[in-house]
């Protein structure tokens, strides 16, 4: 349900994100955490559209937040065909509802600890360390769960089943 796509060096991406954050307009995701839009759909809004609950349509969101125009961000979302893809902290001692997706995620951690953990339904609990991009199987039932005292950043984005 969860494969490692490849390596990934993080230093450049972590890096660049600590260069924007001050900028980077995000929407709370209470009590979970907060997100921010790479990309949206048209005519919605750049920061907002892509946050969320999916709202149908996921392979639509194929436009790149001028923000991050030119940005290593925008060369994770060429280099793996991304949609929908935004930034997510998932903060300490949190977790999401059990859910399904109509589309797979590509999920890329930018900053985790050992207790953060994907549940799927079926019972399988997986840590995503940093270093890998990994293709996870979101149309089965699952969670995100961080057991951990601190926030989690990840970027997910959408990819064709």
């Amino acid at each position: 349900m969860i494969k490692n796509l490849n390596s990934i060096d993080i230093t450049n991406l972590l890096a660049q994100y600590h260069q924007l954050e001050k900028e980077i307009q995000w929407t709370s995701a209470w009590p979970n955490g907060q997100q921010a839009g790479l990309q949206f759909k048209d005519n919605e809004c750049p920061w907002t559209s892509a946050n969320g609950r999916s709202r149908g349509e996921e392979l639509t969101y194929i436009n790149l937040n001028p923000f991050f125009k030119n940005t290593e961000f925008e060369k994770i979302i060429i280099e793996y065909n991304l949609k929908r893809t935004r930034l997510m902290w998932s903060n300490p001692m949190s977790c999401y509802s059990m859910h399904k997706d109509s589309t797979p995620r590509i999920h890329i951690p930018l900053i985790t600890h050992p207790e953060c953990y994907f549940v799927f339904k079926e019972g399988i609990i997986q840590h995503m360390p940093i270093g890998q991009v990994y293709w996870v199987d979101t149309m089965k039932f699952h969670t995100f769960i961080n057991c951990s005292g601190v926030p989690r950043l990840h970027i997910v984005g959408v990819v064709d089943a």
